[in-house]
């Protein structure tokens, strides 16, 4: 084609500068998208992992809960201590909880309406009655939803 630049025209020689220079951006944009990526990958790796385990968590919330009835000091502390080792392996691992209490406003973003039941003062409409499953974060987002029962 062309033996060196100065057989380019002007024209020609711009035109190819542009050209590479359009396929250079297009280039270093493609190595930034890749290495988001790849980020984003890493820090949801154990994605599904954690959501199988969140399970287990709940598990011993409720086994907590039942135990506290029964009065067994010991017990409660025992198991109360392993339910919190085990949720601050899975906080070190990007979990946090999402903070969802009776009276806050429902929030499509957040929660997850498992039934609505009947109000019992105005303020209650639209708002949560209930917190059935907590919702978690993993690494800012959201994995599974606060499970509520809404006032209507």
């Amino acid at each position: 084609m062309y033996k060196n630049k100065h057989e380019l025209n002007e024209n020609e020689y711009n035109a190819l500068n542009r050209k590479y220079l359009r396929i250079f951006a297009d280039f270093e944009n493609f190595k930034k998208r890749i290495k988001k990526e790849k980020l984003d990958i890493i820090n949801n790796a154990n994605e599904t992992l954690l959501l199988d385990l969140l399970s287990v968590l709940d598990d011993f919330s409720r086994s907590l809960k039942e135990i506290k009835k029964s009065n067994n000091v010991p017990l409660i502390q025992g198991i109360s201590l392993i339910k919190e080792k085990f949720y601050k392996i899975l906080k070190n691992k990007g979990l946090k909880k999402i903070k969802t209490k009776k009276g806050d406003v429902f929030n499509t973003d957040l929660h997850e309406a498992i039934t609505q039941v009947k109000a019992s003062l105005d303020e209650l409409k639209g708002k949560v009655i209930d917190v059935i499953e907590d919702g978690y974060y993993l690494n800012n987002k959201i994995i599974r939803y606060s499970k509520v029962v809404v006032g209507n």
